[in-house]
This record gives structure tokens, C-alpha cells and sequence, in this order.
């Protein structure tokens, strides 16, 4: 049998709250949550699945009947003329310290740029839970066109042009309560560096470790390690909790407005044209030496994290990769969320 690799740190919790048991949670109807995140082909069956427990530090959502529609209520003014109002959302990620107007940090030696690389990875799952959220709150299909623009401060950036309206504060209220709980191995401290990573070995099958020949765990007995753990423990907390900043843009959207609905358009669609990988920069070439080392920072330590279950970085970590084989380069990952 494999052995575990000490001293492989314990999942840590990146936050210092716990989860209650609330059957009104947002974690139900098979959200992914409570799943695995693996996003490379598993078959449902062979997903795991744990308990839906609501977190203590996130507030409880409305709940209102289904109705089962894609448009949002029709209002009928005074003179007669009933009209369908939508709106534009902007949502954003949260603060991890203070910038300059140039999206650069104040103190770069503080600044969170873990917890931003972390986010950014894993922002297009929040982005599904809060739709997932906003919905159940709506009491409709909600249906939208949204983009993402990456900010001088090269957080995620959410635009969307929502179907329907829906209060501004149950619009407020879904944001405080979204969350989404990344339930992998520890992906805090690294357990091998450039000088000595792990190494593949034909006759075990697997990455062992360069100096004592230990073979790592496999990305299965990584994860039921965790599962014995929230078993032993209910208050175990995930690797990593991602939200939504508390800075949100409500606009309500008329059609017959149509300068108000032609901007919206305007501001949606450019971003089809616009190279993410420059964020707020029209031309590179003006970077700023303080930006190019807030980007090649942020960068490096994006490219360190493992950004899915088969990734190669988790080598790094003392875990062998999904589907893990000789194809891989132990710490280079070739995922879209290390190239971004």
C-alpha cells in the first residue's frame, strides 16, 4: 500500500468560521458544493458527495415559490402603458488591501495575493452559485448575458444584463450569502520546491518522493483523507472559501430607454474584443514598472496553485494529480486558469 507522505501538512481552513446543520441552505438540489470539484469528465456516480451544511457566517436567503417563466414581472403605470423593466449587475471580488488609483497595492509586502490567486481560479464557480442563488430568491428562470473584465487591480469583474428585476435588497442579500467551498487537499503550503520535486516511477505506477523513494498519495486517498476527517470532525473546514465583494452596481434597465439599453450593449459587447490578459491597459506598452510587478507577482503565484483536480502543480503539494502519468511536469501546470 501507498504511504502517506509526512510531514504532508492537514488541510488548513483559509477562514476561521464553522458550518452549522440549516436544511435551509444554499448548498442543496445538487449544488456542487457538495460535490468534489472535479471538472474533468467523472461520471456522477463516482462524485462524492457530503453533508449540505450552511455556513454560520452567511446569512440565510429569502425563499419564494418557482414560478416556471423566464421573464421578470410586467408593472403597469398610472396612465396605462405596462412595461418590463430588466437590470445591469456589475459584482466584483472582495478587498486584499489597499491599492493606489492604479490598481497596484499599497504595501505589497501585505497585500493577499494567495487568497487573490485562489479567487481568481476559482471565480467562474462563484459566478454559477450566485446565479444558482439568485434564482431560487427570484422565483423565476433568471436568464442574462454577462462578461468578466479583470480590474487594474486584476480582481474578477462580473457585467451582466439580467432578465427581470429583482430587488435590490434580495440582490444584496444572495451576494452576503454566496459562497463557494473548494473541499481539495491543502493548497497553502508547498511541500517541495524547484530544486526537488517529486519524480514518476514506472514500476509503483506513481510520483515518489526524490529523496526517500515514498510514493505520494493519489488524488483518491487525498480526498478520503478529507472525507475521514469531516467524518471525525463536523466543524473540518474546506481548503479554501471564495465570495463576492460587498461593492455591487444595481441599474435598472428600460426598453424603451433606449440610450440607457444601447450603453449597456455597448459596454457588454466590447469586452468580446478585449484582451482579458491586459486588464485596464489599452496598450501594453504603458504599463508602469509598479503594475508589470503587480502582474508578474499575482502571476507567479496563480501559476504555483493547482487550478483543477488533474493539474500537475499539485506535486508541489505532496499529492499525485488525477489521472496522474508520466506526461506530467512535476509544478507545470497547462490549464487555462495557470496561462490567464
Amino acid at each position: 500500500m501507498p504511504r502517506r507522505l509526512a510531514p504532508r501538512p492537514r488541510t488548513p481552513a483559509s477562514e476561521d468560521t464553522t458550518e452549522t446543520d440549516d436544511e435551509d441552505s444554499t448548498d442543496d438540489d445538487h449544488d456542487d458544493d457538495d460535490l468534489d470539484d472535479d471538472e474533468d469528465g467523472d461520471e456522477p456516480a463516482a462524485r462524492r458527495v457530503r453533508s449540505t451544511r450552511r455556513r454560520q457566517d452567511a446569512p440565510d436567503l429569502p425563499r419564494v415559490p418557482m414560478h416556471a417563466r423566464t421573464v421578470g414581472r410586467a408593472f403597469t403605470a398610472p396612465n396605462g402603458v405596462t412595461y418590463r423593466p430588466s437590470m445591469f449587475l456589475t459584482l466584483t471580488l472582495p478587498s486584499y488591501g489597499p491599492v493606489r488609483d492604479d490598481g497596484t497595492p499599497l504595501d505589497p509586502g501585505t497585500y493577499d495575493y494567495h487568497r487573490a490567486a485562489l479567487d481568481a481560479l476559482h471565480f467562474s464557480r462563484l459566478v454559477d452559485r450566485f446565479w444558482q442563488n439568485l434564482r431560487r430568491c427570484a422565483g423565476y428562470r433568471v436568464q442574462y448575458y454577462a462578461c468578466v473584465e479583470s480590474q487594474h487591480r486584476l480582481a474578477g469583474h462580473l457585467h451582466a444584463a439580467v432578465r427581470g428585476t429583482v430587488p435590490r435588497s434580495f440582490v444584496r442579500q444572495v451576494v452576503r450569502a454566496t459562497y463557494h467551498q473548494v473541499w481539495w487537499p491543502q493548497m497553502h503550503t508547498p511541500v517541495y520546491d524547484d530544486n526537488g520535486m517529486p519524480v514518476w516511477k514506472e514500476n509503483v505506477g506513481g510520483f515518489v518522493d526524490p529523496d526517500t523513494g515514498t510514493v505520494l498519495p493519489t488524488w483518491d486517498e487525498a480526498l478520503d483523507e478529507i472525507d475521514a476527517a469531516c467524518e471525525a470532525d463536523p466543524a473540518t473546514r474546506p481548503a479554501h472559501v471564495v465570495r463576492l465583494g460587498t461593492q455591487i452596481d444595481y441599474q435598472g434597465l428600460l426598453a424603451t430607454n433606449t440610450d440607457q439599453v444601447n450603453r449597456a450593449v455597448a459596454y457588454l459587447t466590447k469586452y468580446l474584443a478585449k484582451d482579458i490578459a491586459h486588464p485596464g491597459h489599452d496598450d501594453p506598452e504603458n504599463i508602469t514598472a509598479r503594475q508589470a510587478a503587480h502582474i508578474d507577482r499575482l502571476h507567479a503565484e496563480t501559476s504555483r496553485l493547482p487550478c483543477s483536480p488533474a493539474c500537475a502543480n499539485w506535486l508541489r503539494y505532496g499529492v499525485q494529480p488525477k489521472h496522474a502519468g508520466h506526461h506530467l511536469t512535476p509544478g507545470e501546470c497547462g490549464g487555462e486558469g495557470a496561462r490567464s
